[in-house]
């Protein structure tokens, strides 16, 4: 296929490569007024997928447990290839979300990242305030 082809067909010169960058794809998504995120790849998902903690009645045994861990895998997997992943995790985040997996981080991961942010935020200031 000649070059003038694929660019006509694809409108780029590489066919592998989408003519909009990422960026400019990802300025298309906008929350919906209810708060949901179309286009989110959970969409259509067991809502369960997302919240892999067994029951309080459950009894933890190691099948319970490797129940929760692929649960868990699955649900990150999803996210992974989820093209509103990271407005789901900051909103994750601003809300506070204490269960489930939002933006491909179980609570413990966004709650690690939420205390690195802090102490990165509080390092600056005491660079800034040490150089003032």
């Amino acid at each position: 296929m000649s070059a003038r082809r694929i660019l006509l067909l694809t409108g780029t010169r590489t066919p592998h490569r989408p003519s909009r960058p990422l960026a400019a794809r990802l300025a298309d998504y906008h929350p919906a007024p209810d708060g949901a995120l179309p286009g989110a790849a959970c969409t259509g998902a067991e809502g369960d997928l997302f919240y892999p903690e067994p029951d309080e009645d459950d009894e933890i045994t190691e099948e319970v447990a490797a129940a929760a861990w692929w649960a868990e895998r699955r649900a990150k997997m999803i996210c992974a290839g989820c093209p509103v992943r990271l407005m789901c995790l900051a909103r994750a985040l601003e809300r506070h979300e204490k269960y489930g997996i939002f933006g491909g981080m179980t609570a413990a991961e966004r709650d690690a990242l939420h205390q690195r942010r802090l102490r990165t935020a509080a390092r600056a200031r005491r660079a800034l305030g040490g150089a003032a």
